[in-house]
Formats: C-alpha cells, sequence, structure tokens
C-alpha cells in the first residue's frame, strides 16, 4: 500500500499527447486555436505546441503510422522535486524516458494508468519566461474594464485585435471510463490528486459518476480542476476532451463567436452579434461542438471545438482556483452549466442549464 508519504507531488499539469492521421491538418488547425508550433530536435512526425505561459510546450502531436487512426496518448505533469522522480520509479510498470531532445529538456518517468494511457513526470525541465500580465485580445493586449459603478477606463477605447485566442497554458482533459472506480483510485493512490467537486447519479447519491481532481499542493491556490474521470456508458476508456486556457471573455468571444450567437442568460435570450468580436475560428471552417457558456464546476466560460481530427477541444477563461480550505462539494450530475446553449447530446446522460 503507497503511504501518504510516499505519493508523488505534482505542481501542475503540463502537457497532452495526441496522435493525428493528417498532422499537418493539426497543424494549421493548431495554429488557428492559439497554439505556437515549437522548434526541437525530434523528428519531423512529432510537432510540439506551447502558450505563452512557463510551459515549453502544452501540446506533442504525433503523426498516426500509415493506417494509423488518432489516437489520445496520455499527459505530462511536473513533478515537485528530483525526490519525487524517484517516487515514480517506483510505481509498477515505470519506465524513464529521453526527453532530452525535447523543449527545455528535462528527466522524466512514464508509467501507464490502469486503462492503458501514460503519465509523463518530468523534473528540471527548463522553464519559459512569462509576459507581465495575460495576452488579450484587446489592443495594448489587457482588457479594462468599466462597471456600473467603478469606472476604470477614462479617456480610452477598447478595441480587439482580429486573431486566434492565444493560449497561456493546458488546463485539465478528461476521461469518460467503463473503469471509474479503479481509474480514481489509481490516481490517487499514486499522485496527490484530491476531489474537488463528486457528482452522483440523478436520483442515486450512492452511485458516483464524475470526479474533478485537482492538485492537491496544501494551502496554495490551484486551479478547481485538471482532471476529469467521468463513468461511462460504453466499454472501454477514451479521452473526452482537453482544455486550454486563454486571458479573458473579451479574448475567448474574440477568437470565436458566432455573429447570430445566441445563449441564455438568467432565463432571458440575448443576441449577441459580431459588432463585439470576430468569429476566427467558425471563420476558418472549423465546427462548434458546444457554447459558448458558462459551466457549473469550475465555474469557468468555456466552448468546446472539434479539431482536425475530431477530438474536442475546449477554450476557457475565468476558471475557480481552489485550495485546502475548499470544502468538498457533491452534487448530482447533469447541471452542465449556469448559462448556454443547450447541452449536446454528446454529453450522455441528463443534461440541463441550472436556474
Amino acid at each position: 500500500m503507497t503511504s501518504q508519504n510516499d505519493r508523488v507531488v505534482l505542481t501542475r499539469l503540463s502537457y497532452v499527447v495526441y496522435q493525428h492521421p493528417d498532422l499537418e491538418k493539426f497543424r494549421t488547425f493548431g495554429k488557428h486555436f492559439g497554439l505556437h508550433e515549437v522548434e526541437s530536435k525530434t523528428e519531423s512526425d512529432v510537432v510540439f505546441f506551447r502558450g505563452y505561459g512557463t510551459d515549453q510546450y502544452v501540446y506533442i502531436a504525433h503523426q498516426a503510422p500509415p493506417g494509423g487512426q488518432k489516437a489520445f496518448l496520455g499527459s505530462g505533469f511536473r513533478a515537485r522535486s528530483a525526490e519525487d522522480i524517484k517516487h515514480v520509479q517506483n510505481i509498477p510498470g515505470a519506465e524513464t524516458i529521453d526527453v532530452s531532445s525535447r523543449p527545455g529538456a528535462g528527466k522524466a518517468v512514464r508509467v501507464q494508468d490502469p486503462n492503458g494511457y501514460f503519465i509523463e513526470v518530468i523534473h528540471d525541465q527548463v522553464e519559459r519566461e512569462t509576459p507581465e500580465h495575460g495576452v488579450s485580445a484587446v489592443e495594448g493586449g489587457r482588457a479594462v474594464l468599466n462597471g456600473a459603478l467603478d469606472k476604470q477606463r477614462k479617456g480610452e477605447f477598447t478595441r480587439m485585435v482580429k486573431s486566434p485566442a492565444m493560449i497561456h497554458k493546458l488546463g485539465h482533459f478528461g476521461y469518460e471510463t467503463d473503469n471509474y472506480e479503479d481509474t480514481c483510485s489509481w490516481y490517487t493512490k499514486y499522485f496527490n490528486f484530491r476531489p474537488t467537486d463528486v457528482l452522483h447519479a440523478p436520483g442515486n447519491e450512492s452511485l458516483d459518476v464524475g470526479t474533478f481532481f485537482r492538485i492537491d499542493l496544501g494551502k496554495e491556490y490551484v486551479d478547481h480542476h485538471c482532471l476529469l474521470v467521468v463513468r461511462g456508458h460504453k466499454p472501454g476508456t477514451r479521452v473526452h476532451h482537453s482544455s486550454f486556457e486563454v486571458e479573458d471573455l473579451d479574448t475567448q468571444f474574440m477568437g470565436k463567436i458566432d455573429r447570430q450567437s445566441i445563449f441564455h442568460v438568467a432565463g432571458i435570450t440575448n443576441l449577441v452579434s459580431s459588432a463585439a468580436g470576430h468569429q476566427w475560428l467558425l471563420d476558418q471552417g472549423y465546427d462548434l461542438v458546444w457554447g459558448i457558456g458558462r459551466h457549473v464546476h469550475g465555474s469557468q466560460v468555456f466552448d468546446y471545438w472539434y479539431d482536425s481530427s475530431g477530438f474536442i477541444i475546449e477554450h476557457y477563461a475565468d476558471g475557480d482556483v481552489v485550495n485546502a480550505d475548499t470544502e468538498l462539494l457533491r452534487a448530482e450530475a447533469g447541471n452542465m452549466a449556469v448559462w448556454g446553449p443547450p447541452v449536446p447530446s454528446i454529453w450522455g446522460g441528463k443534461q440541463q442549464i441550472s436556474a
């Protein structure tokens, strides 16, 4: 049995790894989504993408072999210390991997979760320098808001830059699995994952169907969740989506708002026109899955898209941060959003907008 002292202490989620049948198509999509391609010393059938945060890369894209299918391969997390890398090596099946040719290099160990997806734990990677503040679609790079009573922007105008919504970092990813209990148990046994919100089946509080896990760093504030595990209705385990943070709502709307996007706020239907922003991804011909809306669990403003291979990928802004003082929330599953368009059927189960 792994003790609390033997668990690997992770400090943050760093990257996800996918395989694409047409890597060139994804390179184009990644650019429009707001990912920045990074030069590396690896082979040409692997592409690294970064945001403007501290991580050297937030997304690794592999070219599938001839006749190969699209696939989610795994994720990467930063370790607190070299000692934690040693703890990873004690997990059954762990293997040291060579990341010296990747951007930022470092030392890394790879393990497989119960469903065959890997986690790479990395340490000593050189971190990137970050800007003084987030990169916004607002000209000048930072939004200044005028509230009803608090007018902070005086004698200045808000103007937008027509461009993709620039990515800051990878925020979270999620699995849908028929191996729910073993999956949750494995992640919390070996790593410092801690549930923030746990969802139970409608009308059955004894059946848990979803857990939002954060990285437990005690009193230090962290994202509401970096890993979502949901009980699936189909055999096997699959990635549901990966989610990337942008600076603010202007950036999100500028990157994605439809010219005639209708959404519901407190029961009132509002029409948002393109005068508020440029529908960048729609103009490039990509398919919107769901959004824009605001989630209940995590509170982030979201929108979901299909990438060039058909994977779901999300932009989000204004998400919650929590720490050890945050009490565990148990709630009924199905309350997907505070406001937003109708929940698409691919989310499964009971779907509704919360009152």
